[in-house]
């Protein structure tokens, strides 16, 4: 094969890939996107229902309030034995049912949302209260 032929045809297979990498980029792109704003979305919480007393009033606020629990710390070290990231993962499965914490947090945050109280002051309530293991 001629060394034009040869440099030509490097020269395509380095655009396919490049083309590649970059349409698979994209994909990862997406999901992460579409994942991270269906994390917000309220039917990722359990059904309140399925709860009694006040664990069911936190599904319920993780079901009504999922944007301010997922901008919210948990002080019961969820993070470290489930992987959770912020509250309202503790209301995703079963684990705000077994937390006494976590049903206090939630409940907490949802009366102040509700009270007009902005985030930034409902995360720091929370943390003078919980943070010591309140």
């Amino acid at each position: 094969m001629p060394k034009q032929s040869k440099t030509r045809a490097r020269s395509i297979v380095a655009a396919v890939v490049l083309g590649m990498m970059t349409v698979a980029g994209v994909a990862v792109y997406e999901i992460r996107a579409s994942a991270n704003s269906a994390a917000a979305s309220p039917g990722l919480t359990l059904n309140p229902d399925l709860f009694e007393g006040e664990t069911r009033q936190a599904y319920l606020v993780a079901q009504q309030h999922p944007d301010l629990l997922a901008q919210l710390h948990c002080y019961c070290g969820c993070e470290q034995h489930e992987g959770h990231k912020n509250l309202l993962d503790c209301f995703r499965d079963n684990h705000g049912a077994g937390c006494a914490i976590c049903v206090r947090e939630a409940v907490s945050a949802g009366q102040l949302a509700d009270s007009g109280m902005p985030v930034d002051q409902i995360y720091q309530s929370l943390r003078e209260r919980f943070a010591t293991g309140g």
